[in-house]
Parts: structure tokens; C-alpha cells; sequence
């Protein structure tokens, strides 16, 4: 990783509300990925096969 010079407002100081931004969506999508795995995970453990039908009694 290399090192990156933090965002600036003009006054000088640190662009809080960038970082607070960048913050909010990248719990977003880190949120949203860890619902798709875990509705997946679900999934998979009710998953049912049910057995195949014969046509020959």
C-alpha cells in the first residue's frame, strides 16, 4: 500500500465529511456483500433435493 496524502478542505484541514462519506459507503457495500453471502449460506443448508420420481409401478 502506498502512502497517500489525506483529502484537504481549502483552509488546510482534513475533509472530515469526505472521509465520513467514503465511510458510509464502503459499510455499505461491505454490508451488502456479507448479506448476499449469508442469504447464500442459508440457502444452501435448507436447500432440499427431493428424491426423482419413477414412472414405473
Amino acid at each position: 500500500m502506498s502512502y497517500q496524502a489525506p483529502k484537504l478542505n481549502e483552509d488546510g484541514s482534513i475533509d472530515i465529511d469526505y472521509y465520513t462519506q467514503l465511510a458510509k459507503q464502503q459499510r455499505s457495500e461491505h454490508i451488502a456483500q456479507m448479506a448476499t453471502s449469508l442469504k447464500a449460506n442459508i440457502k444452501s443448508f435448507f436447500h432440499v433435493k427431493l428424491p426423482k420420481l419413477s414412472t414405473s409401478h
